[in-house]
């Protein structure tokens, strides 16, 4: 499995020097630490649940460590569980996640890997969500191009009218412009394949650079629960602007 990204640079911006900068890596390595167990275990869970529900509503997400729910102190705490208890409550039915998310993904391998196991579940989806790019940002050889590219394929492939985040900010600026870029272009994408747009670029941003950190984990990196509470508000807010609620509750 690819690794996660490490951002310990972002943590560091206007932190100081010296035995300031020395606790700040403390706790990213403690909180790298964290997440690795994570990665693990969340996936574990959702593994387990991989299964064709034979009645109520069936949610598919696809993504990376996100969807999985990495940085939350529980796996129930990330957006995928949250949006899930949601709809249950505005439908009055059951909701079965099925997770196809990898921790690590970039666009590629969304392509790849999840793509063809979302065609081949045996059931049709109630609700599709997607995140995925931040590893595009940072990994080395993604580029604008290459995303574009990708998510073009891969919403050519998605259900119709399914829920597709643009890319989270990022506070170093050098990912910044990249994530803003790819954000554009996923917009555009969006748009043209007839999804709605989760506008995760803007909501992110918005914590602005004081306040990062509130919403992230011990990595530096992921969100918290604080920022998958956030997270799970911008695809909700977009969920009940389609209409798709009055829907389900039939």
């Amino acid at each position: 499995m690819r690794r996660l990204p490490v951002f310990l640079g972002g943590a560091a911006v206007g932190l100081g020097l010296g035995a300031t900068v020395s606790a700040a890596t403390t706790v990213w390595l403690e909180g790298r630490r964290t997440v690795n167990r994570h990665v693990e275990d969340y996936r574990s869970h959702w593994a387990a649940l991989h299964h064709a529900p034979r009645e109520g509503l069936r949610y598919v997400a696809l993504g990376d460590s996100a969807a999985q729910g990495v940085g939350a102190t529980s796996v129930t705490r990330g957006y995928v569980p949250l949006l899930a208890e949601r709809i249950r409550r505005a439908s009055g039915r059951d909701v079965a996640v099925t997770n196809l998310s990898v921790s690590g993904a970039t666009s590629a391998d969304v392509v790849r890997e999840q793509l063809p196991r979302l065609a081949d579940l045996p059931f049709e989806p109630d609700v599709v969500t997607l995140d995925i790019g931040g590893n595009d940002v940072v990994f080395p050889g993604h580029t604008a191009a290459t995303f574009e590219r990708n998510l073009d394929e891969i919403l050519a492939a998605l259900p119709p009218a399914s829920y597709v985040a643009d890319v989270p900010w990022f506070m170093l600026p050098v990912l910044g412009r990249r994530s803003q870029r790819m954000s554009v272009l996923a917009a555009a994408l969006v748009e043209r394949h007839g999804h709605h747009l989760v506008p995760l670029h803007r909501v992110s941003r918005e914590t602005g650079r004081l306040r990062y950190h509130r919403y992230t984990a011990g990595d530096f990196f992921h969100p918290n629960d604080l920022g998958y509470e956030g997270w799970a508000d911008a695809f909700w807010g977009t969920i009940v602007a389609s209409g798709r609620l009055e829907e389900l509750r039939d």
